[in-house]
C-alpha cells in the first residue's frame, strides 16, 4: 500500500466518529440485531444451529457507520440480547460478544481500506463473506464447541449448509437495504476522507 493510500486511510480512520446520530443509528441497529436474533430465531440440534438474520443489522451498521460504531452496535446487541433472552446460555459468552463485535466492525473498516462507495459490490460481498467465513464458520463453531462440548468439526458441518443459506440470504438483502438507508439520509455514499476508487 502506498504512502498516499496509508494516510487516506488514516484520515478516514480518523473522520469516522461516534457523533450523537451516529451512536443513535448504532442503538437502533443493536435493536433490530436483538429482536432477530433473540426473538425472530430457529434454535436447531439442541442451539447448534440458530437460523436468524440476526447478523444482518451488525453488518449494515458497520458499512453505513463504520467500523466503531459497528463493533458498538455488536457490543450492545449481544450483551443486552443475553440480559433479555439467552436461550438457555448461563451466562454472557466473551467469545460470542467478540463475534458480535467482529460482526460490525469487519464491514467498516471493509470499506475504508477498498476506498469504495459503501454501496459497491466489492463491499457488500466481501462484507458477508467475511463474516460468513471468520465469524459463522471458525470462531462461533469454535464457542459453540466449548459451550457443549462436542468436536469443532461435528459443529462445523452441523452448521455449514444453513448458514450458507443465511449467508446468501444476507448477501441478496444487505444491497437493497444498504441503498434504502443512503437514500433516506441516513449515511454518505462515499467514505468522508477517503479517494474513491472506481
Amino acid at each position: 500500500m502506498s504512502g498516499e493510500s496509508v494516510s487516506s486511510v488514516q484520515k478516514a480512520i480518523a473522520r469516522n466518529k461516534l457523533s450523537t446520530r451516529t451512536m443513535a443509528l448504532a442503538a437502533i441497529f443493536a435493536a433490530m440485531n436483538i429482536i432477530l436474533t433473540r426473538v425472530g430465531v430457529i434454535m436447531l440440534f439442541g442451539g447448534v444451529v440458530r437460523l436468524s438474520l440476526g447478523k444482518l443489522p451488525l453488518i449494515l451498521s458497520g458499512l453505513l457507520l463504520g467500523p466503531f460504531a459497528g463493533g458498538l452496535a455488536g457490543l450492545v446487541g449481544d450483551v443486552l440480547g443475553v440480559i433479555i433472552n439467552s436461550h438457555g446460555a448461563p451466562m454472557i459468552h466473551p467469545g460470542f460478544t467478540l463475534s458480535s463485535v467482529l460482526t460490525g466492525a469487519l464491514p467498516g473498516i471493509i470499506v475504508i481500506l477498498s476506498g469504495k462507495k459503501r454501496t459497491s459490490l466489492f463491499n457488500v460481498l466481501t462484507s458477508n463473506i467475511v463474516v460468513l467465513v471468520l465469524v459463522n464458520f471458525i470462531l462461533d463453531a469454535i464457542w459453540l464447541s466449548q459451550m457443549y462440548g462436542n468436536p469443532y468439526l461435528v459443529v462445523f458441518h452441523t452448521r455449514l449448509v444453513p448458514h450458507i443459506i443465511i449467508g446468501v440470504a444476507n448477501i441478496l438483502l444487505t444491497y437493497p437495504l444498504l441503498k434504502s438507508f443512503i437514500k433516506a439520509g441516513l449515511a454518505s455514499d462515499i467514505v468522508e476522507g477517503r479517494k474513491i476508487n472506481t
